[in-house]
């Protein structure tokens, strides 16, 4: 993936605050809310969120593309297909 199109994702899913990484996945430093957004699938590759992650109430029926680490929050992806 481009790093425009990482811009964009991040630009329509309001994620302000990123770096983004050599493997294409970003580091957040801020909240991320996916929530109720009737998604399929996590947009974007994330790897560290410095806040909260909420993906809950979407059609998720996988975690990929979720952070690998939360920093100082908590992660909510209840009421999903998982």
């Amino acid at each position: 993936m481009t790093e425009q199109k990482i811009h964009n994702i991040c630009k329509v899913y309001n994620i302000s605050n990123y770096k983004i990484n050599s493997d294409g996945s970003i580091d957040v430093n801020g909240n991320v809310d996916l929530s109720h957004l009737n998604l399929n699938k996590i947009p974007i590759k994330f790897n560290i969120v410095k806040g909260y992650f909420k993906c809950s109430n979407n059609k998720l029926k996988t975690l990929e593309n979720s952070p690998n680490e939360v920093v100082r929050g908590y992660f909510n992806c209840s009421w999903n297909r998982l």
